[in-house]
């Protein structure tokens, strides 16, 4: 009971922490503060709620896998997982604020990412190390798997707030009915070797339930430009259950190899920024993307 309390109020401060942070400027904007203040106010609050949390993730990836005896350069993983949240973050919000022409100013910050990246096999040259390939690919990690889709999440919140807070609410219904539809009615394992009690049945339910809250709930959070068909937003729904599920598979992959419960302790009862972000992290850049592409 005391650990059912204990996870139920962790995941109470979680929720409360990421509304507040999603609708930053919104709730700036309560005070009295100008449209276009509280905006930006909203979105530096949000940019460094979500650098945070990666910096935090990060130490968890450097700290597992050193507990699996991997080393990375230390140094090099949280100065690229930094720079690349920088960088990405930048690359939208001149734009957007400053009303810099996009393909200038956009590529010019994105385009550095790939030199910055390669720039880890460079210093590789000059350490003594018996598997420096091995080595640059641990020191990315951070980058790649978690530091690009926060800042992502960032540029969402920045002109499409109610847009990222469903996308988190997907998140939310999916984990949840496919834990209790998994529970259930789950007999036929789905990834045993890395999630021995995910079940298809739970992922078939979290996937429906994701379905209607994409039907039902969804149409809520439309308004002005962020606008969006049905049809639409149950294709982000079902983008938000797959990609989701392949990223909860994706950090129980990385906690078997590093040989952990949890990829942390920050939140008693729920484990680490990766255990609460895992879903996310996969999701966000294909959500991103599906806009891209469909209203490019």
């Amino acid at each position: 009971m005391k650990k059912f309390l204990t996870r139920t109020l962790s995941g109470a401060v979680y929720v409360a922490i990421i509304v507040a942070t999603v609708y930053a400027g919104w709730i700036v904007k309560r005070f009295g503060v100008e449209f276009y203040r509280s905006e930006m106010i909203g979105s530096i609050i949000a940019s460094a709620v979500f650098f945070a949390i990666g910096l935090i993730g990060t130490y968890e990836i450097i700290n597992n896998l050193a507990k699996k005896g991997v080393e990375c350069n230390r140094f090099m993983a949280y100065l690229t997982a930094i720079l690349t949240f920088i960088l990405v973050h930048l690359s939208y919000t001149s734009y957007y604020y400053f009303e810099l022409t996009s393909s200038f100013w956009t590529l010019r910050f994105v385009c550095i990412l790939p030199a910055l990246w390669l720039g880890v096999f460079v210093v590789q040259l000059w350490r003594d190390d018996e598997h420096p390939f091995a080595t640059a690919g641990y020191t990315l990690l951070p980058s790649l798997w978690l530091m690009l889709p926060l800042s992502i999440m960032c540029n969402i919140q920045l002109s499409q707030c109610s847009f990222l807070m469903m996308v988190f609410i997907f998140i939310w219904v999916n984990d949840s009915f496919a834990y209790l539809t998994g529970m259930l009615l789950g007999k036929h394992k789905m990834w045993e070797r890395h999630s021995p009690n995910k079940t298809w049945e739970g992922t078939i339910g979290g996937a429906l339930f994701c379905v209607a809250a994409a039907l039902f709930i969804a149409p809520l959070f439309n308004h002005g430009f962020q606008s969006y068909s049905r049809a639409s937003w149950i294709a982000v729904g079902l983008i938000c259950s797959v990609l989701g599920t392949l990223g909860d598979l994706v950090e129980s992959m990385f906690k078997r190899y590093c040989g952990v419960k949890d990829s942390g302790n920050i939140m008693p009862g729920h484990g680490g920024v990766l255990d609460r972000f895992d879903s996310l992290l996969i999701a966000v850049p294909f959500v991103e993307t599906y806009l891209v592409i469909l209203y490019s």
